[in-house]
């Protein structure tokens, strides 16, 4: 009877997923630029409205690959373009709503076999909708009241709640605790990284008092954990397949247009190159620095605590990446960069010990493309956090944003321990 049951539910998914996609016959596009001048061609291109172009992967890091996607009507135009300047090129995902539909498929069996099991409380093998992962965020604080708070510094231009939670044993004179501050997805169609930060939180409630890394840090440090930055957008990503890759928030623009890229909108270097000033592109910065609800509320959190937050990690993917500043320029910061560099490196070794995947430590200046705007740049330039890291987590491009639930636990077991190699580093240092 359990068989057939399932039968019939996997053969239901099967049949709504039937529907052809808004993304039919869409190509991603591995890019392979030679120099800047290539960036700024392709990023020009990004501004030519009528050609929709979407950057999966700006070349962050040392292989200075771009992986575009490309809507099927621009293909010719923009092949032919490559062709014509010598960028070489090739395709990646040969028609992106087919692998879409897949992936969404793939979300929905995978979902479905957890509820049938029913054997957890939290089955973090599968993507998770925003409420479910606040309930859970908010399951830890009740079950683990000693070193375990929830809070919202944050509100969505839809009204929704930015839910953070606060790891830490409070010290016994009352007196503030050294901190650090991570967040993820504030682009929202970046799934997995609101799947690795939960799964960091339970873990690190769970093991208090039974490991003593986990006991060491959360009796020393305050550890704030945001999992889902652009709420309103993951929401926004679950309402359909053609949803899934929205990125920006959902605040109306001027025009037609929806969004902004909130990884454009602090006030660091805000609207210089590697953002646009076009509302419809995925990169707009928005009207001014912390002209968003997101990041007004959260880097306003940060500011008032800035003396005790000593590292900010903010997590991404893809790319498997680990990057100190600067996002804006080539230079590096002065005095800081051997530490950065070390803790970087210390990092992606502890990753690999896990299961082998290789990341990469650098910074976004090694790259030839810049980024204006962003958080990390903001809370070392401005709020003065000596580490301030951007991770790019899997993979490097073969599922890109469409990573399928399988790859959800070994992405997170193996960011777990790296979240510990910073806790122990701040303290050590």
């Amino acid at each position: 009877m359990m068989d057939m049951k399932l039968s019939f539910i996997f053969m239901s998914i099967l049949i709504v997923a039937a529907p052809s996609s808004v993304y039919e016959r869409d190509e991603v596009l591995r890019i392979f630029p030679r120099n800047a001048e290539d960036v700024r061609f392709l990023t020009t291109m990004e501004e030519e409205q009528g050609l929709s172009l979407d950057f999966w992967k700006l070349p962050s890091g040392p292989d200075n690959i771009l992986d575009v996607h490309i809507k099927k009507a621009s293909l010719s135009l923009v092949k032919d373009e490559l062709k014509r300047q010598g960028i070489p090129f090739t395709v990646l995902v040969h028609d992106v709503g087919q692998a879409l539909q897949l992936h969404m498929r793939t979300n929905r069996m995978s979902r479905a076999r957890s509820r049938m099991r029913r054997d957890e409380v939290f089955d973090f093998s599968v993507y998770h909708t925003y409420d479910e992962i606040t309930d859970h965020m908010r399951h830890i604080a009740t079950s683990y009241p000693d070193i375990a708070s929830i809070m919202s510094v944050a509100s969505t231009y839809e009204g929704r709640s930015i839910m953070t939670i606060k790891l830490g044993k409070p010290f016994s004179n009352g007196t503030v605790k050294p901190a650090i501050w991570m967040d993820g997805a504030i682009h929202s169609r970046e799934w997995v990284v609101p799947a690795t930060i939960i799964y960091a939180v339970d873990k690190l409630a769970r093991q208090y008092g039974s490991d003593p890394t986990v006991t060491r840090i959360l009796d020393e440090l305050d550890l704030y954990l945001t999992p889902v930055f652009n709420a309103d957008g993951y929401v926004y990503t679950w309402q359909s397949d053609d949803t899934r890759l929205w990125r920006k928030n959902r605040a109306p623009q001027a025009g037609p247009c929806v969004g902004v890229d909130m990884n454009r909108n602090w006030d660091s270097h805000w609207a210089e190159d590697g953002s646009s000033h076009d509302p419809c592109s995925l990169l707009y910065h928005g009207t001014a620095p912390f002209s968003e609800q997101e990041t007004r509320g959260i880097s306003s959190f940060i500011w008032d605590n800035r003396r005790d937050i000593r590292a900010y990690v903010a997590f991404h993917s893809y790319s498997q990446v680990w990057m100190a500043p600067w996002g804006h320029s080539y230079n590096r910061p002065p005095g800081d960069a051997g530490a950065q560099d070390a803790l970087g490196q210390l990092a992606v070794e502890t990753i690999k010990s896990v299961h082998g995947a290789d990341y990469v430590a650098g910074r976004a200046m090694e790259t030839l493309y810049q980024v204006s705007g962003d958080s990390q740049d903001w809370t070392y330039d401005k709020a003065g956090i000596k580490y301030s890291y951007i991770v790019e987590l899997r993979d490097t491009g073969r599922h890109g944003f469409l990573l399928p639930p399988d790859q959800i636990l070994p992405t997170a077991e193996e960011i777990f321990p790296s979240i510990l190699t910073v806790g122990e580093w701040i303290l050590e240092h």
